[in-house]
């Protein structure tokens, strides 16, 4: 008997269930969301959608694989913009700021409760070629200038440089003013304490 040949998969359908999956991970968490909840808001059935995807897990990996990509092409583009290393490490923090979930905190938790270790590998892998590693250039750039110390100068290599200004950033702010600082406003602020520190100038020249 002819084997019947394997249909190949609709990239348009495909698609169509990362976005979709996308959008209900971001809203309601890895473990809320069911496989079930996403085949119905895609027009499909559970099993139409496991042709697709083994399981829930291969499915958030798939969401965050795509995030990672587009983020790493946005960020390697701003890199690669013209400007001082200042004025490209705001643009970074702009888009970070821009584009970071509503609750950082519950996807973090999610991928290191939920996943298997292959696939937290996975995605540590992704994230450092999307945000640390571009960062970390923009800091090597600067170094090579002369214009950052090094750890040499007694200051920070870049990719310890860049998890600083990472830890800056990827916390949303509780509280505080009304009225919402934009995210150039905010972006400017925290590159500029990190460069610069927190002393202004008379306390720099007082010695604080």
């Amino acid at each position: 008997m002819a084997r019947r040949k394997k249909q190949p998969l609709d990239e348009a359908t495909r698609s169509m269930i990362i976005h979709t999956a996308h959008d209900l991970f971001m809203e309601h968490g890895y473990r809320s969301v069911t496989t079930r909840q996403i085949a119905e808001a895609c027009g499909l059935t559970q099993p139409a959608m496991y042709h697709y995807f083994a399981d829930k897990e291969a499915l958030y990996t798939e969401v965050l694989r795509a995030v990672t990509e587009e983020t790493k092409i946005a960020m390697n583009e701003l890199v690669a913009s013209e400007g001082s290393v200042r004025e490209r490490l705001i643009k970074l923090v702009v888009y970070i700021l821009n584009n970071m979930p509503d609750d950082l905190s519950q996807m973090e938790r999610d991928i290191r409760q939920e996943l298997r270790p292959e696939n937290r590998q996975l995605i540590n892998q992704w994230w450092q070629e999307c945000y640390l590693i571009p960062i970390a250039s923009l800091f090597e750039e600067g170094q090579q200038k002369g214009h950052l110390r090094g750890a040499e100068q007694l200051g920070l290599d870049p990719i310890p440089s860049a998890f600083t200004l990472l830890s800056m950033v990827q916390r949303k702010p509780r509280g505080g003013a009304s009225v919402p600082i934009p995210a150039e406003a905010r972006a400017t602020r925290t590159v500029d304490i990190l460069l610069y520190g927190l002393a202004s100038d008379q306390g720099r020249e007082e010695k604080i």
